[in-house]
């Protein structure tokens, strides 16, 4: 037998033949086992999203905040994460949430998120906070906000007239409030910032999915946009800062490790691609003619 041939057995023989099924067992362990158990591992927040994070906290105990759900089911991963930092953060800080969504899903994945902080906080509807809900006409509905909340939306999302609600007392138009909090997985982020921060001087914040966050730098570095979050890594940043870990932190876990092993997973696959050839070469260098 030819000495040059890859011997049958040997560790690199058995590294080329490994079963796919092992590859993949191995990736669905990384990635698994920080959701199961919480690694903690480092997150340095961004200037993004600790200019995101100062927005809020330098607000004072009951001012009142607007938070737009501008987003759907199939980017839940990555923006629910904020929303629940975001909002337990308001109410640690006793702000007070005027909430609606340019979505039509966004009406179920608000109240998910709403409900069990306010009851964490112990917060009162309609004093507190107070969901407004879905609006078609999203354009009109920016505007219209800017000149009455309560003519914009005559009643709630659960049917109880605006006029009724004590918090609508406090703030009814944009110029009642220091910060609008929109959370988007589409361009109504940029929207905001066009029709109500440049016609009404409304501050705002962002938190973006990870391929739209790239189109908020412009915004920020412009200063229309005072800070922003971008996906579930700028989730994660803001979880740091506010103290509280959560599922944006045991999802940067999850990523971290899965990419480790697949890294290594491709160091040991050119390793097994190069050395035969590699040795060849050795031997080849030796012959005489």
């Amino acid at each position: 037998m030819n000495g040059n041939e890859r011997q049958p057995g040997g560790w690199i023989d058995r590294l080329t033949r490994i079963d796919r099924r092992i590859i993949f067992l191995g990736v669905a362990i990384a990635v698994a086992t920080p959701v199961l158990v919480p690694m903690g591992l480092p997150v340095k927040p961004t200037r993004e999203s600790i200019d995101f994070f100062n927005a809020i906290d330098t607000l004072q105990a009951g001012d009142v905040i607007v938070f737009s759900f501008d987003y759907g089911a199939d980017v839940r991963a990555e923006l629910d994460p904020m929303s629940v930092a975001i909002w337990q953060h308001c109410f640690e800080k006793d702000l007070r949430i005027v909430a609606l969504t340019l979505y039509p899903d966004g009406v179920g994945i608000a109240e998910q998120v709403m409900g069990p902080i306010a009851e964490q906080f112990g917060k009162e509807y309609g004093v507190d906070y107070v969901f407004l809900g879905y609006n078609a006409d999203w354009s009109g509905t920016m505007l219209r906000m800017g000149e009455s909340f309560r003519k914009t939306y005559p009643v709630d999302q659960y049917g109880r007239s605006t006029a009724e609600i004590p918090l609508l007392d406090h703030a009814d138009r944009f110029a009642d409030t220091p910060l609008l909090i929109s959370l988007a997985s589409s361009a109504y982020a940029e929207w905001w910032v066009t029709y109500v921060g440049g016609k009404f001087g409304q501050k705002i914040v962002t938190g973006n999915t990870a391929i739209q966050a790239v189109l908020i730098y412009p915004f920020y570095q412009s200063g229309q946009v005072l800070g922003f979050l971008g996906g579930l890594k700028g989730a994660s940043e803001y979880e740091a800062l506010t103290g509280r870990p959560g599922a944006a932190t045991r999802g940067m876990d999850s990523q971290s490790t899965g990419h480790v092993l697949m890294v290594l997973f491709i160091l040991l696959g050119n390793l097994a691609y190069f050395a035969p050839r590699r040795r060849r070469g050795s031997s080849g260098t030796g012959r005489t003619a």
